[in-house]
């Protein structure tokens, strides 16, 4: 019969890694201060004798990566404040401390970062979350004019400012019971959030003891700004117009009535020796 062909056959090879990249899933890193994204190469079998390539470090949805070690080429990165924590000069290709560390952490760095190690036992590469925060200054209280309200004359106005991410302000009374009040939330120039909430007074009620209090995000309490009586309302210029000129009436009668006075007395005088 007729020969049959021999059918080729394709061998697959997959290369297993023997090395992974340690690290901690999320980092919280404060506002102005360092942050350290702690990556270690560490061999799955028994070796133990590696010899690192080339690492890299990426922050998600960028194209190149911003920070790169090459054996051949050395060290390279396009951004300031961002390095290897174990910096040095000169590659050492068994320096297995691969972390990043960034300088000055602010609210642009919050992101998740990929971390990538070649080595002559494999390669891996990892993700990272980093979790940016501030604290809240202390809540400033303050009693204004209420405008909008036209049921309203004053209100309680708390502001806190330089926290991250968003947080609440919440009142409570005397009873630490919690009043309802909204929160506005505004971002500032340097992408940190300021937080300002008011209470306002109906026509004919008083304002009792009350607490301005700022929770973070996780609803954990930060800051206590107020309790006690609120001072009184800040005066507009118009309601200070008005009184300085009753002040300069007043002054005005008074001078009147002391220059009659002393008129009735001098013609009581003359009346007497005449």
């Amino acid at each position: 019969g007729a020969p049959i062909a021999a059918i080729p056959t394709l061998n697959c090879v997959v290369l297993k890694s023997f090395v992974k990249i340690a690290c901690n899933d999320r980092t919280v890193g404060q506002i102005g201060q360092p942050s350290l994204l702690n990556c270690v190469v560490k061999p799955t079998q028994d070796t133990t004798d590696i010899d690192i390539v080339n690492v890299k470090w990426k922050r998600s949805g960028d194209a190149e990566s911003f920070l790169n070690c090459h054996q051949d080429e050395g060290c390279t990165g396009t951004w300031p404040g961002y390095r290897f924590a174990d910096f040095s000069s000169e590659w050492d290709s068994k320096n297995t401390n691969i972390s990043l560390l960034i300088t000055n952490t602010q609210v642009k760095d919050e992101a998740k970062y990929t971390c990538y190690v070649y080595t002559d036992s494999g390669d891996d590469e990892v993700d990272v979350d980093l979790q940016v925060t501030a604290k809240y200054s202390l809540p400033n209280v303050s009693l204004v004019p209420e405008k909008k309200n036209p049921n309203s004359k004053e209100a309680l106005l708390c502001k806190a400012s330089g926290g991250y991410p968003k947080g609440t302000i919440r009142w409570f009374d005397e009873n630490n019971e919690t009043i309802s009040a909204e929160t506005e939330v505004k971002t500032m120039d340097n992408g940190l959030f300021e937080l300002s909430s008011k209470l306002v007074s109906l026509n004919g009620s008083t304002f009792s003891n009350y607490t301005c209090i700022v929770f973070n995000s996780s609803g954990g309490k930060e800051n206590e700004g107020f309790e006690g009586t609120p001072s009184p309302v800040v005066k507009t210029p118009n309601v200070v117009a008005g009184v300085l000129v009753i002040g300069s009436l007043i002054v005005g009668l008074l001078l009147l009535l002391l220059i009659r006075r002393r008129r009735a007395q001098r013609k009581s005088l003359l009346e007497f020796w005449l």
